[in-house]
């Protein structure tokens, strides 16, 4: 009798022990299992700048989300920015909506109206026109105090006098952005009816 009952009780041990190993192996009674991260929750997207000067894999989905419409977004980062601007990569946006992004968080960009300045104007009685410049982007754009039934329009030239690029505004009292890095640009204004078109100096 006390041999079955050492082996019965030594039975009980080897079963008692497999189901603790088997706990261990599938988690039973440990808690939930946790999840292998899933690279399909955080998107990414890698933003080359000008020049291949910075390539950057960037990680927050609201950046990525931006720059996948580069009509509204672009990546640059801070060092590029400050020594070369966002020159051709912001030709023909719009400078009040445009971001601008220097890194990888939801709220560093830069729009580049935020330090435009007053460079060049044309004023008369009726009507003025000027030349706004953004030093951060080294981008211009033209922008009127009249904007109803008046044609605006910005023009990009080279330092050798060559035309670049004309961009032009029927409906708002602004237009889009140029590069003006090592470039002149200028402003124009012409009212509807018999009006002459009003130009600022190149800048």
């Amino acid at each position: 009798m006390k041999d079955r009952s050492t082996v019965r009780s030594k039975l009980a041990r080897l079963a008692a022990s497999a189901v603790m190993l088997t706990t261990a192996l599938v988690g039973v009674g440990a808690g939930p299992a946790v999840a292998a991260p899933d690279s399909a929750q955080k998107p990414t997207a890698t933003a080359a700048v000008d020049d291949g000067f910075t390539k950057r894999t960037l990680r927050n989905p609201e950046v990525v989300s931006a720059l996948a419409d580069p009509d509204q977004a672009i990546f640059i980062s801070a060092g590029t920015l400050a020594t070369y601007g966002c020159r051709s990569l912001c030709d023909y946006k719009d400078p009040a909506s445009f971001r601008v992004f220097y890194d990888d968080c939801s709220n560093c960009y830069y729009k580049c109206a935020d330090d435009a300045e007053d460079k060049l104007k044309h004023q008369d009685p009726i009507i003025s026109i000027m030349i706004r410049y953004s030093p951060r982007c080294r981008t211009a754009w033209a922008k009127s105090n009249y904007s109803a039934n008046s044609y605006i329009k910005a023009d990009s030239r080279y330092l050798s006098g060559s035309h670049r690029t004309t961009v032009t505004e029927y409906v708002g009292n602004y237009t889009v952005m140029l590069d003006d890095a090592d470039l002149q640009a200028r402003a124009c204004v012409q009212p509807s009816g018999p009006y002459n078109l009003y130009c600022t100096g190149w800048y």
